[in-house]
């Protein structure tokens, strides 16, 4: 299609951007910001004490280089969509090589772990931890992803960068796959520098970097419905054999995302016969087998667990419960906010989200109206099916008690095929000639792409190496079934420290139940710890006198976070029914007991 009007063609000339030669020197910019990052990140000294946020401690000219090559990258791999050159190898390399830092800060910055007391990737750990000490699986009801690192860590990975090795192979995984389906249903010229481009931003936002598995499985599925859709286009075996392997790992990753996966090719296979249907044009139909052949699998290996009824009766035990969406409302609503303060921490939260799904929006409105008047596309079809499909299990997910929690990770689906939709709508643009159209669609992915990476990262996932010895020692050194009353500090914390397979892990001592109370129970002056705790122990930490304080928090959100402080250090320090039994600066453990 050639130029509609002189103005149009003027405009789309001007792109300087879409110029060969420039895209060249714009790569030898680009890697020269990197260096720049690099050796900045290689000048990063590790944290003595806690630090509530980690983005906040880092100097600002990191992160203009870092947002400068994130940009500079998406800017080449839309320039080579553009264009059809081969620049899309230059800017894919300046995205993860620049990502390869960005994931790496907390190592660089001395953390024992991003990840406090009550992340799900702690007790993952200890599963791995396990493995590595035994040899075998303790029990494990998804152990693909542990068993891959343990893997590593046996072929010299050290345990400390596991996490994130992890969580950049299963994010890289995931923009390469959107760029392999987006060319592979597309077929256009730059569709691949397109989905590359669309994939790039961390469209998870902190779930990029949370080692969950039921997150890092699901990054595979773009790279297995681009296989599945090579294989039916071609009918090669190849395909199908890494076809069944990758779907064989994600059967042992995480049920769910074996669930999305064969909902995902059922549907795919539906509506590859429906479009056989409605197209002039004969296709290669995918047959629901491809999809149904993996369910006997899964449900042969699941009902070997416990876990399984008790996933189950958990799921039908809490139906009167409050729904997620609801959990969140109240969430939000607990502190009174501003309007500028909730606009604020909406687009903090999820700016990101929200340009990508008004992208994929509009695109659907297109794809229907396409479909009324000119006739139906495969590849337009396909990606919007999914994207609805998404939405409507996000719905689903965020109205019941289905155990998926957090409007993000709820909307996994939809939010994947919203950025197939946004590098569609790139190819459509650029082949068309619609430069307006494709300018606008550019600074969106590069605002999406800087609003994800800003979100990614959240205040006070700092564990120190205090905070892990000190729970060790507690862990190790308690007397059976005395309670350890710790802020925000649940089993998978002392999994993490122990491993799954220590002998002192049951009974578990650490529980979100025996948390503590504000100001450590002394609301009056003849209170003692005894009063409040009765016989157990009582683990005090850096981490909660100084958590409320991150500037990420609104005052009114400081105040309705604050737990304790050093009036109330003071108070449990001088209580003749507590005596220390542990303390290494950041982390002490009292023992409390009446007859103190």
């Amino acid at each position: 299609m050639g130029y509609e009007t002189d103005i149009e063609q003027g405009l789309f000339d001007s792109y300087q951007f879409a110029n060969r030669d420039l895209q060249e020197y714009l790569v030898i910019i680009l890697a020269g910001f990197l260096v720049l990052e690099s050796g900045i990140f290689l000048t990063i000294q590790p944290v003595t004490g806690y630090e509530t946020s980690l983005v906040n401690a880092l100097p600002q000219s990191f992160w203009f280089l870092f947002y400068a090559v994130l940009a500079g990258g998406i800017l080449t791999l839309i320039a080579a969509a553009v264009t059809g050159s081969g620049y899309w190898r230059h800017g894919i390399a300046m995205v993860i090589a620049n990502y390869a830092l960005y994931f790496f800060l907390p190592k660089a910055r001395g953390y024992r772990f991003y990840g406090q007391g009550t992340a799900d990737a702690l007790r993952h750990f200890g599963d791995v931890k396990a493995i590595i000490d035994t040899g075998s699986l303790p029990g494990i009801w998804y152990p693909g992803e542990h068993v891959l690192m343990a893997e590593m860590t046996m072929l010299g990975v050290p345990m400390s960068a596991i996490p994130y090795v992890t969580a950049l192979l299963f994010t890289v995984l995931q923009i390469v796959g959107i760029g392999i389906l987006v060319r592979t249903i597309s077929g256009k010229r730059g569709s691949l520098a397109a989905g590359l481009a669309a994939g790039s931003p961390l469209v998870y936002t902190t779930f990029h970097l949370s080692n969950h598995p039921a997150m890092n499985s699901f990054m595979l599925i773009p790279v297995l419905l681009g296989l599945a859709e090579l294989y039916r286009r071609s009918n090669d075996n190849e395909y199908l054999i890494l076809f069944l392997l990758i779907g064989i790992f994600v059967i042992y990753s995480h049920p769910m995302t074996t669930l999305f996966m064969v909902g995902l090719l059922l549907l795919t296979a539906v509506y590859s016969g429906v479009f056989g249907r409605l197209s002039t044009a004969p296709i290669r139909q995918l047959s629901p087998r491809v999809g149904v052949a993996f369910l006997p699998l899964l449900f042969a290996w699941l009902t070997n667990f416990g876990q399984t009824r008790q996933a189950i009766a958990k799921v039908a035990a809490t139906q009167n419960d409050a729904t997620p969406a609801a959990r969140e409302l109240q969430k939000a609503g607990s502190v009174e906010f501003t309007l500028p303060q909730l606009v604020n921490k909406f687009v903090t939260l999820y700016g990101s989200t929200t340009i990508y799904f008004a992208v994929a929006g509009l695109f659907t409105l297109l794809t229907l109206y396409w479909f009324l008047w000119r006739g139906p596309r495969y590849d337009w079809g396909l990606g919007t099916s999914h994207f609805v499909a998404g939405l409507v299990i996000a719905a689903t997910f965020l109205l019941g008690n289905l155990i998926v929690k957090g409007i993000i990770r709820a909307n996994r689906y939809s939010l994947l095929f919203s950025a197939v939709l946004v590098a569609l709508a790139l190819v459509y643009c650029a082949s068309n000639r619609y430069s307006t159209v494709t300018v606008a669609l550019t600074a969106l992915v590069l605002l999406s792409a800087g609003l994800a990476a800003g979100a990614a990262y959240e205040p006070n996932n700092h564990m120190t190496y205090a905070e892990y010895d000190g729970t060790q020692f507690m862990a190790t050194h308690d007397d059976p079934g005395v309670p350890i009353h710790s802020m925000d500090t649940s089993h998978k914390m002392e999994a993490f420290v122990l491993g799954r397979n220590h002998p002192q892990y049951y009974p578990m001592s650490f529980s979100m139940n025996n948390n503590l109370p504000r100001n450590l129970g002394y609301y009056s002056e003849d209170i003692t710890a005894a009063d409040t705790f009765g016989r157990s122990y009582v683990v005090t930490k850096t981490h909660d006198t100084e958590q409320h304080t991150a500037s990420y928090y609104t005052a009114q959100q400081q105040e309705y976070l604050f737990r304790y402080g050093e009036e109330s250090l003071a108070r449990i320090d001088n209580d003749p029914t507590a005596n220390k039994v542990y303390t290494n600066g950041g982390f002490t453990g009292w023992s409390v007991s009446p007859e103190n």
